[in-house]
C-alpha cells in the first residue's frame, strides 16, 4: 500500500527532497559504484549483498547485515560486489537530551576501546526498524519530523540492545566533548599541508591545537592528518581515469617522485601497484 494524499505531503514545507539529516536508501546492481562526500557523520546499513567501503580510513566489505559508522568530511566510494540494498543514516545536531547525554558518557569510554571504527552486526531489533524506515522511503514518506523522530528512535535501538564498550568502539571516529573543535578540524584538514596549517585554519596557536587534537582524536595531529592522506589516495586511485601526476599535484605534493615516495611508505608500493591490486582485489570479491 502507498501513502494517501502523497501531493498534500510533497507540497508541504516540511517534505524534504534532500535529506540532509535523517535517513536515505539505496539499491545498487552488481558492479556499480555510488560515491560522496560525508556532508554530516553517517551510519551505513547494509540489508542486502555486499558492498566494499573506501573511505578515508576504511578498507573493508560489509556484507549483508553489517553496519559501519562513517566520519562527516569523509571521501566514500561504495563498490556493490552484489546486488546490494543499503539504508544510510544521516545526523548531527539532531541530537540533544538522553542521546546527547549518552553520547557524552561513550566518549568517555574511548580509551577503554580495542578495535575503533570496526562494523558491527544489525541486531534483530535494529533490523525490524530498519526494515520499517526503508518501506517509509520507498514509499515517499519524507517529512522532516518523520526523519528527526526515527533518527531518536535509531540511537534508543543502539542504547537498549548494545553494550557502551560496543558503542563506543562503533562510533569511536564521531564521539567527543569538543564539537565544535571536530567540526572545525574536518572542515579545514584537506586545506592544509600541515599541523601548523591546521591549527592557524581552526583560529588556534599551535600548542593549544596539538593538545587538544590530543585529547578529542586520541592520537597527535600528525598522525592522524597522515592516515587521512593516506585514504584521500585511496579514494583517488581507484578511480582509473586519473592520471597518477594529477592525483599528486591535487594532494599537494611537489612532485610525483616525491607521491611515489609517500606512498611506498605508507601504503607499502607504488601507486601504480596499489591500482593495479585494488582492481584485483575488487575482481575476486566480484568472483566469490
Amino acid at each position: 500500500m502507498g501513502l494517501f494524499y502523497l501531493e498534500e505531503h510533497t507540497s508541504c514545507f516540511n517534505y524534504s527532497r534532500c535529506v540532509l539529516e535523517g535517513f536515505s536508501h539505496y539499491s545498487l546492481n552488481a558492479g556499480q559504484v555510488y560515491e560522496e562526500e560525508a556532508l554530516r557523520n553517517s551510519i551505513l546499513f547494509v540489508l542486502k549483498g555486499n558492498v566494499h567501503v573506501l573511505c578515508n580510513e576504511v578498507d573493508a566489505s560489509l556484507t549483508a547485515g553489517r553496519m559501519l559508522c562513517v566520519q562527516r568530511g569523509n571521501l566514500c566510494k561504495l563498490y556493490s560486489l552484489k546486488d546490494s540494498y543499503l539504508v544510510i543514516a544521516h545526523f548531527e545536531n539532531m541530537m540533544e537530551g538522553c542521546e546527547k547525554v549518552s553520547m557524552l558518557q561513550l566518549a568517555g569510554l574511548k580509551d577503554q576501546v580495542d578495535s575503533p571504527g570496526c562494523p558491527l552486526e544489525i541486531r534483530r531489533e535494529l533490523r525490524i526498524f530498519l526494515h520499517l524506515v526503508s518501506v517509509y522511503l520507498k514509499d515517499g514518506a519524507n517529512c522532516v519530523h518523520l526523519h528527526e523522530i526515527k533518527l531518536k528512535e535509531m540511537f534508543w535501538l543502539l542504547r537498549f540492545y548494545y553494550t557502551k564498550k560496543e558503542l563506543a568502539a562503533f562510533l569511536y571516529k564521531v564521539l567527543g566533548k569538543a564539537q565544535g573543535f571536530n567540526g572545525r578540524v574536518l572542515e579545514n584538514y584537506r586545506d592544509a599541508t600541515s599541523v601548523k596549517e591546521l591549527a592557524t585554519l581552526c583560529g588556534m596557536s599551535l600548542s593549544s591545537f596539538k593538545r587538544q587534537f590530543a585529547e578529542e582524536f586520541g592520537e597527535p595531529a600528525s598522525r592522524w592528518m597522515q592516515k587521512q592522506m593516506v585514504g584521500m589516495i585511496k579514494y583517488k586511485l581507484v578511480d582509473m581515469d586519473s592520471p597518477l601526476l594529477e592525483i599528486a599535484e591535487e594532494l599537494h605534493f611537489s612532485s610525483l617522485s616525491q607521491f611515489n615516495k609517500f606512498c611506498k611508505r605508507n601504503l607499502g608500493c607504488s601507486p601504480g601497484n596499489w591500482r593495479k591490486q585494488m582492481i584485483n582485489r575488487l575482481k575476486e570479491f566480484e568472483e566469490g
